[in-house]
């Protein structure tokens, strides 16, 4: 260590302040070249940086060897496991394409878009054609009458007019009252018969077909015409 008295003068003093910087400049530079040297035991340790992250702590592998995991209990250590989306052991296998679930396989599939079927209208029979109203053309002839006994006779209906009347004559007939027929009439649907002096003997309607059914007018009692 170097101790400097008490300088006296300028001059000293001068002296005095140049070695002072010599000794400073050159403390310095040493101090300097001894922080680039490698085996510096007095270089400073670098400091730590707080804001650096910790390392990252490796994720374990997913993935696991199957011989390691033991079997599940009861399960078979041969079988395989179906991929995914296969189906499972016995169930059966579709083979159409575009098949709807719950639908059967043997069943015909109707195609997307397609509009339901219109139901079927119950077929009714056509309603029976009326029967044909009578005419007098259509009356004229040989008639055979049913009496009320059962026996039968036969009427003529002609188209000769009597009056305002039609002439008409029976043969055969055992009830009296059509004995005495002279002429008749259509009158609607309704075939008059009438007796001498224009008196009602019978009235008939028209019973289906060439049909027509009624009853005598005094007595009341049946009697038919058809052809």
């Amino acid at each position: 260590m170097i101790v400097f008295g008490q300088a006296k003068g300028p001059l000293a003093r001068g002296v005095m302040l140049a070695a002072l910087a010599t000794m400073l400049s050159a403390c310095e530079s040493s101090s300097r070249l001894g922080s680039l040297l490698p085996d510096d035991t007095f270089r400073p340790a670098p400091r730590a940086n707080p804001q650096a992250p910790a390392p990252l702590t490796p994720a374990p592998s997913s993935e696991v060897e199957s011989s390691a995991l033991p079997p599940p209990p009861g399960a078979s250590t041969t079988t395989a496991l179906p991929p995914p989306g296969a189906p499972a052991s016995g169930a059966p296998a579709t083979t159409g394409v575009g098949t709807a679930p719950g639908a059967s396989l043997g069943a015909p599939q109707t195609p997307p878009g397609t509009p339901p079927a219109a139901p079927r209208a119950a077929t009714t029979p056509p309603p029976a054609a009326p029967a044909a109203a009578p005419s007098r053309t259509g009356l004229v002839g040989n008639w055979s009458v049913s009496e009320a006994a059962g026996a039968s006779c036969r009427i003529t209906l002609s188209s000769a007019p009597k009056l305002d009347l039609y002439g008409a004559g029976t043969s055969g007939c055992q009830n009296k009252e059509l004995q005495r027929v002279n002429a008749w009439e259509l009158s609607g649907s309704e075939v008059i018969l009438y007796e001498p002096g224009g008196g009602v003997v019978a009235r008939l309607r028209q019973a289906g077909g060439q049909n027509y059914a009624g009853a005598t007018a005094k007595s009341g009692a049946p009697v038919s015409i058809s052809k």
